[in-house]
């Protein structure tokens, strides 16, 4: 399981503007808002990379049975 410091540099890699910097280390309470903040962005991140990945993955399925279907039309 990542941790929240790992889930957020993930986050800044991928471009995400809304990532909030760390809060200073005498603030408990907004620690805490941070890492639900940084968990709740990880988990949007997330499904967003795979619902591209089975839209992608679905794509490639009807583009290869319509490949499919043109070969087998070009050779009867």
């Amino acid at each position: 399981m990542l941790s929240i410091a790992q889930k957020a540099d993930i986050l800044r890699k991928a471009g995400i503007a809304q990532v909030p910097p760390p809060p200073a280390a005498a603030e408990a309470s907004a620690d805490d808002d941070w890492e639900r903040a940084i968990d709740a962005l990880y988990a949007e991140y997330t499904a967003a990379r795979a619902a591209r990945s089975l839209r992608e993955a679905e794509a490639a399925r009807q583009q290869e049975m319509l490949r499919r279907m043109a070969w087998t039309t070009a050779t009867h």
